[in-house]
Formats: C-alpha cells, structure tokens, sequence
C-alpha cells in the first residue's frame, strides 16, 4: 500500500468511496466531498491535508484529511478517515493515521483533536480511534 498526497485523477474514485459509507448522512458526504474540492483546488494551501491510499495498480482504498486549527498554536483537526467498507479492518485506516501523524510531528503539532459522533453506526470510528491510543476528552450531550 501506497501512501500519498491527493491528486486530481482521485476525485472520481474518493466520490464513490465516500457514497459507500452507509453510516453517512447526506450533509456528511456533502462536506467531504467539498473538502476534497477545496484541497484540490488550491494545492498549496494548508487549510486541508488529505493524504490517499492506493493499492493495486493505483486504486484508492481510503483517505485521511486533517488542518491546522484557526488561530491556535500547533493544534490539528482530524476531519475524516474514510475507507471503502470493502476494505475495513486490513490496516488502510491505521496506515493513513500514522503517516498523518508523522506529518503532524514534522510541522511540530502539538495536538490533534478528533471530532466523531456518538451515534450507534460511529462505534466502529469511535474504536478505531481507542484503539490506536486516542481517548475521549469530552462529550457534548444531545
């Protein structure tokens, strides 16, 4: 498995990847889909890491987009890990948040903060994330 920077050609392929979450809700697809449009629309911004994973003859499996938090001192949001379902639990999504933690270190982050949902159809992120180290800091009701 290949980790890379996101390119143009992947916008098709992450589309359809995005469509495969049955866990998500329409608004969801809609603003991942619209980070994906902002990071290649402007290649050298920051705002909006996303890093692919390819496998095979160039197929992409999953992705990872992060940023720099506005107006903070080495904080990073974690915005979404997003795999196709197809290929869960074959190590895409661990590959994806290490090399984003690398990258972080490289820019001297200090924390990553990860937003998720508390819905029954997020246990499966929420365990991603506790058992890669990541614990819950808080939790806003309702």
């Amino acid at each position: 498995m290949k980790v890379r920077k996101i390119q143009p050609q992947d916008r098709v392929e992450l589309k359809a990847l995005l469509r495969a979450q049955a866990h998500f809700q329409p608004e969801e697809f809609r603003v991942a889909l619209e980070l994906i449009d902002i990071a290649l629309g402007n290649p050298c911004e920051e705002d909006y890491g996303i890093l692919c994973a390819e496998e095979g003859e160039g197929e992409v499996r999953g992705y990872i987009c992060f940023g720099k938090a506005p107006l903070t001192d080495g904080v990073y949001d974690l915005y979404w890990v997003v795999v196709h379902p197809a290929f869960w639990n074959q190590g895409i999504g661990s590959s994806l948040l290490s090399r984003t933690e690398e990258e972080l270190r490289r820019r001297q982050a200090r924390l990553l903060l990860i937003e998720t949902s508390s819905a029954p159809a997020y246990e499966a992120p929420r365990a991603f994330y506790r058992n890669r180290g990541y614990g819950e800091l808080a939790r806003v009701l309702d």
